[in-house]
């Protein structure tokens, strides 16, 4: 497919890997022919390599293997390049790694499944409605607290010693940001990760082979279609598990996470969780899908070799369609008092004012001095600050008057401002 021409001044334009990524890509199709395990996404060949790498055995039952089996499944009958075949390989292994490492940190403390998980706050919505901003400003408050990257990638500790633990773990994923920079530079100004920001819950059901990134982020659309059919709640119990894990040793506090996902999943979400609170994000859905198709292609791109911007916003106006559609049917089943919704666009003209509302719904403390902190994470000069990022809705062949005639019921019940 020929690189798609566009305007310079979009954040995210280039539709191939650029020419360096190119060459690797060249370079691993040639170790592939020679050293195809390298390469060989089958269950078998990964648990195994799993187990050597941490001399352990138990994975922790088997609730991943038929996920595991479905994600492996979609990949091998997708086109996708040998950068991007090495680099799922690696995802799977290292995904396996953190069950044997779970799974033996558990045995060992025992005292992790007595913690317990109280009134959890979650935050979901479609991608780019201001779930980032929301999380970061209901965590600035004493005894609330988010999820890290470098703790939802690694979960759990590979030192006694508490401080050399973080550093270590921090330095490792320090690492993998650097390699991810490279193969996409422009993920500063979509959606700027580092080690210590608190980032989507989705890596914690990656452990249980259950994360419907692998669909969104990566193009494995089968798998997408095969996870809408799978009983969720066994996974969402090994990441309440999680949440115990990465509890012990800290000192205590309120989970507030925050993860779009949840919206295809909020029955099973509340079938773990039936004290939860859910602070869900409404937006212009033709503006998120648009927005959003920005920020996955280029992981696309990476597994892929290319990416076709029609199709991707194709697939992700149906995908999020159907998650829209599943929220609201597990909202209307559910009892009133888990929700409170939130308007993007008042959302961004007071987020100090959204803030306080959240916290009278959930009877949540309004500290003294939470107006100051808000005030200096406005402040803090993030480089994906809103209007950094620039994309435009027709390269991804997004047609605004179709996406909110789809829509329109989503829209019309949560009285959401659409964009001309």
């Amino acid at each position: 497919m020929p690189e798609r021409v566009v305007a310079k001044q979009l954040t995210v334009s280039r539709t191939q890997l650029p020419p360096a990524m190119r060459a690797i890509d060249l370079l691993l199709k040639g170790l592939l022919a020679v050293a195809p395990s390298q390469g060989l996404l089958e269950a078998d060949s990964l648990m195994a390599a799993a187990r050597k790498k941490e001399k352990l055995d138990d994975f922790g039952g088997d609730v991943f293997f038929e996920p595991l089996k479905a994600a492996l499944a979609s990949a091998n009958s997708t086109d996708i390049c040998s950068l991007g075949r090495v680099s799922m390989r690696n995802l799977g292994i290292k995904s396996l790694v953190n069950r044997l490492r779970i799974t033996d940190y558990i045995r060992r403390h025992p005292a992790v499944a007595d913690i317990p998980i109280q009134r959890p706050v979650f935050i979901l919505g479609f991608p780019r409605t201001g779930t980032t901003v929301l999380q970061n400003l209901l965590t600035l408050d004493p005894g609330y607290r988010a999820l890290e990257f470098w703790e939802l990638t690694s979960p759990t500790p590979v030192d006694e010693d508490l401080e050399r633990d973080r550093a270590k773990r921090i330095k490792a994923i320090d690492r993998t940001l650097s390699a991810a920079y490279l193969l996409a530079p422009e993920m500063a100004e979509v959606h700027e990760i580092r080690a210590t920001t608190p980032e989507e819950c989705w890596p914690l059901f990656g452990n249980a082979f259950s994360a419907l990134a692998f669909d969104l982020g990566n193009g494995l659309t089968s798998f997408g279609d095969w996870l809408m059919t799978h009983d969720m709640v066994a996974a969402y119990r090994e990441y309440r598990q999680q949440l115990q894990l990465l509890s012990h040793r800290r000192e205590p506090a309120s989970f507030v996470l925050k993860c779009p996902e949840h919206l295809w999943f909020l029955d099973s979400l509340l079938t773990v969780f039936p004290d939860a609170a859910i602070v869900w994000t409404h937006r212009d859905p033709a503006a998120s899908i648009a927005s959003y198709c920005s920020l996955v292609s280029m992981g696309r791109r990476t597994m892929h070799g290319q990416v076709d911007p029609h199709e991707l916003g194709a697939q992700i106006q149906r995908r999020f369609l159907q998650g829209v559609n599943r929220a609201m049917a597990a909202r209307d089943a559910a009892d009133p008092k888990h929700f409170m919704d939130v308007s993007f666009q008042e959302l961004v003209s007071d987020p100090a004012a959204m803030v306080r509302r959240i916290k009278e719904r959930f009877d949540i403390p309004h500290p003294e001095g939470a107006e100051e902190r808000i005030a200096a994470w406005q402040n803090s000069g993030r480089k994906d600050k809103k209007g950094k990022h620039k994309y435009d809705a027709g390269f991804y062949g997004i047609d605004r008057a179709v996406v909110h005639e789809e829509y329109a019921h989503y829209i019309e019940r949560f009285e959401i401002p659409i964009r001309s």
